[in-house]
């Protein structure tokens, strides 16, 4: 298909951006069953967007393709500890919107699956390519299986490279220019992390 552009939104509707040129080549459908995603969702009280146990629904591409388009200022970033993950959300409804690495090395962002919107999106990101940590998975009838881990990372390589030939590996609009953080990242301490853990 086409490429197209996604519109990615918060609950509240005071957060908004945008996903350039979205189609299957430029991104990889990935779904993971981990349990710190699992334990980033119930801090956010986001339990209900995750998929059938506790799976979170993830676009891998690169940020370079990623626009904020209107309140910036309720941008927020959660890390469950002090090297972990930069898990972006709208403060302002606590919905979950982007991962990425706390750096700009790697281009690589996470694009949380259930704050896109239209009904282009399934078409758009393609099918699922890879699920994984399925062990971490809470007891269910549904049979999981991981596949596709190889395939999904990847892709990431070799989308970082494209990016790097383009100098778009630092085009985000998740770090400035210096390579820093927009916000100051909330970092859980073991205490909040171990009682949002299922």
């Amino acid at each position: 298909m086409a490429p197209v552009d996604l519109d990615i939104g918060c609950r509240c509707g005071r957060f908004g951006a945008v996903l350039k040129d979205v189609s299957p080549r430029m991104g990889s459908h990935v779904q993971c069953h981990c349990t710190d995603c699992q334990t980033a969702a119930r801090v956010l009280g986001a339990e209900e967007q995750l998929l059938p146990r506790g799976g979170s629904d993830i676009f891998q591409t690169t940020p370079a393709h990623l626009q904020i388009t209107k309140g910036e200022e309720h941008l927020a970033c959660l890390r469950l500890s002090p090297k972990g993950l930069m898990r972006w959300y709208a403060g302002c409804c606590d919905t979950p919107l982007f991962n990425c690495l706390p750096h700009t090395k790697l281009a690589f962002v996470g694009i949380w699956v259930p704050a896109m919107q239209g009904a282009e999106v399934a078409k758009a990101i393609g099918k699922v390519i890879a699920v994984v940590r399925t062990q971490d998975a809470p007891m269910g009838a549904e049979r999981l299986r991981d596949y596709g881990f190889n395939r999904a990372g990847f892709q990431v390589l070799a989308r970082h490279f494209s990016a790097l030939m383009r100098g778009q590996v630092k085009q985000t609009p998740l770090f400035d220019t210096a390579g820093a953080p927009v916000v100051t990242p909330r970092v859980l301490t073991k205490e909040e992390r171990k009682s949002a853990t299922p």
